[in-house]
This record gives structure tokens, sequence and C-alpha cells, in this order.
């Protein structure tokens, strides 16, 4: 049997495992983090399962936290997937949001993203604690906390809230 043949011969052997590693790869083994409430410290060892790549990003790897959509918004037309860890809106207009937040991490980077469309943004680049955002509908909130060299996370939400924002809303709590 000449080298072309032994090359075809392992080929069809190694398909099998080839595709099977590609399809575990293409629909993820993902697996959500445990929900976290605002105020208490959450201490987590994540495994791969848990990370998604931020390909657009140079940190990298990084879990998304997984809140309870009652202590972070009273807004019934936004929905949290509780799968992927993410405020959706879905208002059927713009309508201007204000995200706040305050947390407490010694080791972990910590990122509060919006997206559409596949593309993620932080709102948290100029270390303010809050952002106002105007947001269509399909547009998401999420959470992410990027890998660490030990994958633990340890870190304290004390808030995280999105409501709606008008210049009105501004002026009253000043």
């Amino acid at each position: 049997m000449n080298r072309t043949g032994l090359k075809r011969i392992a080929f069809t052997i190694l398909l099998p495992f080839i595709a099977q590693a590609c399809d575990k790869y293409e629909t993820g083994e993902y697996t959500p983090l445990p929900k976290i409430h605002l105020g208490e410290t959450f201490r987590y060892l994540c495994v791969p399962e848990n990370y998604i790549q931020m390909a657009y990003d140079s940190l990298g790897s990084a879990a998304v936290l997984n809140f309870y959509k009652e202590e972070v918004t009273d807004l019934d037309y936004i929905d949290y997937d509780e799968q992927s860890c993410t405020f959706s809106f879905n208002k059927g207009e713009t309508m201007t949001y204000k995200i706040s937040w305050d947390y407490e991490s010694e080791k972990n980077v910590v990122r509060f993203l919006y997206g559409q469309n596949g593309m993620w943004y932080r709102m948290n680049s100029n270390y303010a604690n809050e952002y106002i955002l105007e947001a269509n509908d399909g547009m998401a909130i999420r959470t992410v906390v990027y890998r660490t060299n030990y994958d633990s996370i340890n870190i304290t939400v004390n808030q995280f809230r999105i409501e709606e924002y008008t210049k009105e809303s501004e002026s009253a709590e000043q």
C-alpha cells in the first residue's frame, strides 16, 4: 500500500473524532455560573465550561455573572436569559436607560457590557459607576469576569441596577 492509501485510511479513521471535536466546540458545553445575590460575596472556582471567548477583547476568556432579575430591574419589558446571563430590552421603541453598579474585587477584572448584533462594548471603561445607554429592542447587557490565573472568582456586587432615564430623573436625584 502506498503513502496516499495510508493517509486516506488514517484520515477516514480520524474523521469521526475530528468532527466530534468540532461539534463540541461549535455547539459549546457552556455552563452558566450559579446565580448571585447583590450585596453577598460570591466565591466560585470556574471550570473551562464556565467561560465564553471574548474574541474582540484582548483579555480573552470571561465568565458571565448570573443575577436574579428582580434584584437588578423591575422593568417588565426587560427579559433575562438564564443560559446566556443577559438582560435584553424589548419595549418596542428606543429608550434611554441608566445602568449603575458598585462592586468590590481584589483580583478579578470586571466589565459591564452592552451589546447588539454580536458586538459588545464596555460601559465601565472610564472608571465611572454608571452609564447612560440609548437602547433599541434586542440590545443586551451582561457583566463578565475575566479569567484569572487560578480560575477563581471572588467578588461582591453591591449594586447593579437598570432603570429608565430621563433628564427629569437626574434633576430629582440632585
